[in-house]
């Protein structure tokens, strides 16, 4: 065989070359999908698994009234929150009382547990946990309107 003759089996294999790097191109194409798909899946599966598991409650939240220091001193203590059904009760000295919170106050089920968080993300308190001081005051309705959780004041 003669060195600058090609053979017949190498004309083959590069016509076969260009075919070959087609199909191994496509091949690792459809692992990287598979592979994507899959690890979309796992994390849509255990992402939100990961996290606690929250329920929205009910809760009356109104604007609070900007009265700053004065909204400080009208203060509610030792009010503690309880969790029944889909609605978070306040209540102080055994009495259930109705409360209307700053806009952007929540309170959520978390892990079964209700939580009241403020305004601005802070968790103020867990069921069956007592409040910190609360500033607002009496509505008209004999709703007592919080414009302070806390010590930090919530007007909108």
């Amino acid at each position: 065989m003669d060195i600058l003759q090609p053979s017949v089996e190498g004309d083959d294999d590069r016509r076969r070359s260009p075919r070959k790097f087609a199909r191994l191109l496509a091949a690792a194409a459809a692992v990287l999908v598979i592979s994507a798909l899959a690890l979309s899946v796992y994390w849509a599966r255990s992402g939100p698994a990961a996290l606690p598991s929250r329920q929205a409650l009910t809760i009356v939240t109104e604007p609070a009234v900007n009265y700053s220091d004065v909204c400080r001193l009208a203060l509610r203590r030792s009010v503690q929150m309880r969790q029944s059904g889909s609605e978070v009760v306040f209540s102080q000295g055994g009495q259930d009382e109705a409360f209307a919170w700053p806009y952007g106050t929540i309170a959520v089920l978390v892990n079964g547990q209700a939580e009241l968080f403020a305004p601005d993300g802070t968790l103020v308190a867990r069921a069956g946990q007592t409040l910190p001081d609360l500033g607002g005051g009496l509505g008209a309705d004999d709703r007592f309107y919080v414009c302070a959780i806390g010590g930090s004041v919530y007007p909108h």
